[in-house]
């Protein structure tokens, strides 16, 4: 099987619950929080904050707001802020963001401006998930 052909977005783990936001949803309002205790695919717009285990934006997809999570994939846009403990900028991937992290991985191909800081503690970068 060759990577062309694979699925964009793989589960962090079968036991854990994955919440899609399709591309035909958009999600606009003032201070406005998403909150998962599982995965998040986002494969439409949020301006908002989002807070989960795993946030994937895929490609296509757009956020503008906070992202925190434990894990971070970005494959489509965002404008903002990203706070994980590892953040993952793909190829074809468009940020403009500051990162918090504890382990950041660009991509070849990867559009990022920005600033990125190394989180002094675990506390930055947790998500809420309450």
């Amino acid at each position: 099987m060759s990577n062309a052909a694979a699925p964009s977005y793989q589960p962090a783990s079968p036991d854990r619950p994955t919440s899609i936001l399709g591309p035909d949803i958009s999600i606009y309002g003032e201070q406005l929080i998403l909150k998962t205790k599982g995965s998040l695919l986002i494969q439409g717009h949020i301006e908002g904050d989002v807070h989960g285990e795993t946030v994937t934006v895929d490609d296509g997809a757009h956020v503008k707001g906070v992202i925190t999570a434990r894990t971070i994939a970005i494959q489509g846009g965002v404008k903002g802020e990203l706070k994980g403990s590892n953040v993952i900028l793909h190829e074809h991937s468009v940020v403009e963001a500051d990162i918090v992290q504890e382990r950041l991985t660009v991509a070849d191909g990867a559009h990022f401006e920005g600033s990125v800081k190394k989180a002094k503690n675990a506390s930055e970068v947790t998500p809420d998930l309450s």
